[in-house]
């Protein structure tokens, strides 16, 4: 009447099928988070150095003018912003920085001890 081994070749090849279907489906998505994973590393590095370039401009701005120091100011650099503050009295300031990109937020914190020359007593990153 029927055919029992046509059945079973059917079955199994359905059963292979979801297994196939089920590792190719594993392994796309793996892929895609791992590209989403580099992308968000990428993105954070870029937003890092948009603060270490702001940094070095503040610092730029202090050697030719010391008295620019003295308020809250933000910074377009390309696509990204960065707003600073200082803190202190002279010699000694705190220049407190946050760079935004790609709504990622990136912090410095850079202590001069000096101002003629410039000595940076320190240059970190903060959270």
């Amino acid at each position: 009447m029927y055919n029992k081994n046509g059945f079973a070749m059917v079955y199994i090849m359905l059963i292979l099928s979801a297994i196939i279907l089920a590792s190719s489906l594993s392994i796309s998505s793996i892929g895609i988070l791992s590209a989403k994973r580099m992308q968000r590393y990428t993105q954070s590095a870029e937003v890092r150095m948009l603060a270490m370039h702001c940094g070095e401009s503040i610092l730029l701005l202090v050697r030719n003018n010391s008295a620019l120091l003295t308020a809250t100011t933000t910074m377009i650099q390309g696509t990204g912003s960065c707003a600073y503050t200082v803190n202190g009295t002279a010699p000694n300031k705190v220049i407190n920085i946050t760079a935004i990109k790609y709504n990622l937020y990136k912090r410095l914190q850079i202590t001069i001890s000096r101002f003629a020359p410039t000595i940076l007593a320190s240059w970190i990153e903060t959270k």
